[in-house]
């Protein structure tokens, strides 16, 4: 994710929860983060959200603010996703579409949940890492927290389950809840999310 629109979208989600000064706080540099390198984006990142965390603290106030964060892929084929499941209201068969298009990994159902499970951001790289650090880095696909050194808030996670939240709420016309259940940057093996339909 290592596009400009992140820090104009935190800032925006931000203001619906906090007021100004506190915000000023939390953004305190952003300005440069397009010429900073992997390591202080993703030191800037770490307290950043260290500030939200402290100014925010509401977990469902900080979901909504790192879901509005998130990245904005795939706005290309929603309406085709969003048809195909108007015709058939199968998500099975959604799955399958999306499968290969949308996700890398099959999402995997169990009733009213699915499972998703990030491939590495960069896979011949991941596949040759020896160190559990090498591996997390090539594995995150996040160009602000990619160098985070273990001390990210798992605020900043939420972020990634906004990017299938907004996927699927498009697709489906309707509110639906994302957990994180394993992430990388976290200590995890892999970022894995569960989407309750």
């Amino acid at each position: 994710m290592g596009y400009t629109e992140w820090p104009n979208r935190l800032s925006c989600a931000l203001a619906r929860f906090i007021d100004q000064n506190e915000m000023n706080e939390i953004l305190d540099g952003c300005d440069r983060l397009p010429e900073m390198n992997e390591k202080d984006k993703a030191q800037w990142v770490t307290q950043a959200i260290a500030k939200l965390d402290r100014h925010v603290p509401e977990q469902q106030d900080r979901i909504e603010i790192m879901t509005e964060c998130s990245c904005r892929c795939w706005t290309d084929i929603i309406d085709e996703l969003k048809a195909e499941y108007k015709r058939t209201g199968d998500i099975d068969e959604l799955i399958n579409i999306m499968h290969g298009r949308v996700f890398i990994n099959r999402p995997q159902r169990q009733d009213n949940i699915v499972y998703i499970t990030k491939v590495p951001r960069f896979p011949e790289e991941h596949a040759r890492a020896v160190t559990r650090e090498e591996k997390k880095y090539y594995y995150c696909h996040c160009d602000y927290a990619r160098a985070a050194n273990g001390n990210l808030s798992s605020t900043y996670c939420l972020c990634g389950a906004g990017w299938c939240k907004t996927i699927w709420e498009q697709i489906l016309g309707r509110p639906i809840q994302v957990d994180v259940l394993e992430s990388v940057l976290l200590g995890g093996e892999v970022c894995k999310f569960a989407v309750y339909l």
